[in-house]
């Protein structure tokens, strides 16, 4: 198994294979999250011919990144049905990748499958009942079935190995990336902001974070932007009412901006004064390394990779502890030169994570398994 590199130089030219890959498309139906960035970013750079299939149980509409591939709809009301009865009747033939973890039982054809994380079955209670459903049911055999394993980090491939019996040398780490187009622009300016990017949901520690923003001094308090769609469970589902009593009690206001386009995510990752994930746990973590490639100063939980990408680009506090965030804002907030020299450090070391690197491993992983 490799360990995870810290620099990715891109091949200087890349050779086509003739593969035939099918891509279980149910990451990219609907607004795209971790996973959805992920099977993008690298569906669209698998250098192989004819262009790889995305097979789905409804419409993809955003295919940004993606034109360049095929799309077969086969709709059908229930995603877990779709994949399970559905699926093997469409790859037949090639190799299939399974980007959320699990294949179909029935497949007859070699797999190659992405580990994100295990939450669904370390944390039940923080997941939807068809989400905790949908991969626990499925993934100690798709585990057993898959020819090569994509893991996006070594914390989760050591996981796979300690939980379910599987061979190192069957796992190799295909780190998420960054893509060229975050990139550094204008620094924040006269209306400051905390930035954080991801699903609004328990597990992203943003209970933590209002706790954090409520220990600032009023006066020297920046707005709080939270960009992302809602998601579920009782912090989620009153976070909006807890924030609006923040406002009235301490007259500032905490921005809820829904799903963002790309564009108006890097304009936020541009312009913001401290971009803060408090994640309680993360496979990977993309958002501090879209942040970080953006110029923004970035307060993280050190969770998934993010240590390992982050290294001393970016403040690092231990997922959980509010007192501890609350400390790392205080410090960002209060340093122009500590900001400045973040802004410095971040793309710097985002440019060590690339795409482009990311498909190349994962078509030699398909070939590899395909053989």
């Amino acid at each position: 198994m490799s360990s995870l590199p810290t620099q990715y130089p891109l091949p200087a030219t890349r050779f086509v294979k003739q593969l035939e890959i099918t891509i279980d498309g149910r990451p990219l139906v609907g607004n795209r999250t971790g996973i959805g960035v992920h099977t993008a970013e690298i569906a669209g750079r698998l250098a192989v011919e004819p262009p790889p299939l995305i097979a789905s149980q409804a419409e993809i509409e955003d295919r940004t990144e993606i034109e360049s591939c095929r799309f077969r709809i086969d709709r059908a009301p229930n995603g877990i049905l779709w994949q399970q009865f559905v699926l093997p009747r469409i790859a037949r033939s090639g190799v299939l990748w399974g980007p959320h973890g699990t294949i179909p039982v029935a497949l007859r054809i070699p797999s190659v499958v992405t580990l994100h994380d295990f939450t669904s079955i370390t944390m039940p209670g923080r997941h939807l009942l068809k989400t905790v459903l949908s991969f626990n049911l499925f993934i100690g055999r798709s585990l057993e079935r898959a020819g090569r394993i994509a893991a996006v980090s070594r914390a989760i491939a050591d996981e796979a190995i300690r939980s379910f019996g599987v061979p190192a040398a069957k796992i190799e780490i295909v780190p998420n990336g960054v893509a060229e187009f975050f990139s550094p622009g204008d620094h924040a300016g006269l209306d400051p902001y905390i930035l954080y990017v991801g699903t609004l949901e328990p597990r992203k520690g943003l209970e933590d974070l209002l706790f954090a923003w409520n220990t600032l001094p009023p006066a020297r308090r920046p707005r709080l932007v939270l960009a992302g769609d809602v998601g579920w469970g009782r912090a989620s589902q009153h976070l909006r009412e807890r924030a609006a009593d923040d406002v009235l009690r301490h007259y500032k206001d905490i921005e809820f901006t829904g799903f963002v386009t790309r564009e108006r995510l890097r304009e936020l990752y541009r312009g913001a004064t401290v971009f803060a994930y408090p994640s309680h746990f993360e496979g990977f973590g993309i958002p501090p390394l879209e942040a970080m490639a953006c110029g923004a100063p970035v307060i993280a939980s050190r969770t998934g990779a993010v240590a390992e990408y982050a290294g001393d680009a970016a403040l690092l506090v231990r997922p959980g502890d509010r007192y501890a965030l609350a400390e790392a804002l205080k410090r960002l907030l209060g340093s122009e030169s500590l900001r400045r020299e973040l802004r410095a450090r971040g793309p710097e070391r985002a440019s060590h994570y690339r795409w482009g690197r990311s498909a190349a491993m994962m078509t030699d992983l398909l070939g590899e398994a395909a053989r």
